[in-house]
């Protein structure tokens, strides 16, 4: 009896020494003499332990592509109003004034401390009186004139600007009812004008 109680305890004591050591052989995939995992006939790969991140046989892991960076968006042009914006003229004269003058120095100003205005339009107009083909060369006057004057206060270059005479305006409400020249001339007051436009860059 004592023997037997021995050889069990003695039993006991080797598998528990034999499993860990069994259990740690097993932790391995098995490889090939080529240093290979080996793979089942269905190709998955023949372990006996999930080995996480050192499995050999773990998918790769897809790299994702870095979000694309968006373009920054352009910087809006200032908000100037179009009166400030309009050059007005004397009767039958391309001659800039004081006031119009000041209105430029200031659309200058804006122009040198705004990067994201690339260019301007001038487009100049006429009032009603006098032919067609006559107050089309002066609207071509009065655009030069502001254009020549805006160029030597702001930054842009004067080959880009786009001017344009566009001739007689579109005549005043009421000033048709008007029969004394004075007067007449007078009402068309707004009609004898340059438009300044900003163009933005692109």
């Amino acid at each position: 009896m004592r023997t037997t109680s021995i050889l069990s305890t003695a039993t006991l004591l080797a598998l528990l020494v034999a499993t860990p050591v069994m259990a740690q052989s097993a932790k391995d995939a098995a490889w090939d003499k080529s240093a290979q995992p080996v793979t089942s006939s269905n190709g998955n790969c023949v372990r006996t332990k999930w080995q996480e991140a050192s499995d050999p046989c773990l998918p790769a892991t897809a790299v994702a592509a870095p979000a694309p960076v968006a373009a920054p968006a352009p910087a809006p042009i200032p908000e100037v109003a179009l009166e400030q914006r309009t050059i007005y003229f004397d009767f039958d004269s391309a001659v800039l004034t004081a006031d119009s003058k000041t209105k430029l120095d200031a659309l200058g100003g804006v122009i040198n401390s705004s990067a994201a205005i690339a260019d301007v339009r001038i487009h100049g107009f006429t009032d009603q009186f006098g032919t067609s083909s006559y107050n089309e060369v002066l609207a071509n006057k009065r655009a030069a004139a502001v254009k020549s004057y805006l160029d030597g206060k702001s930054r842009l270059s004067s080959t880009v600007a786009e001017v344009k005479g566009l001739g007689k305006s579109s005549p005043a409400e009421g000033c048709g009812e008007i029969k004394k020249r004075d007067e007449k001339i007078a009402c068309m007051a707004k009609e004898r004008r340059v438009e300044i436009e900003f163009k933005a860059q692109r």
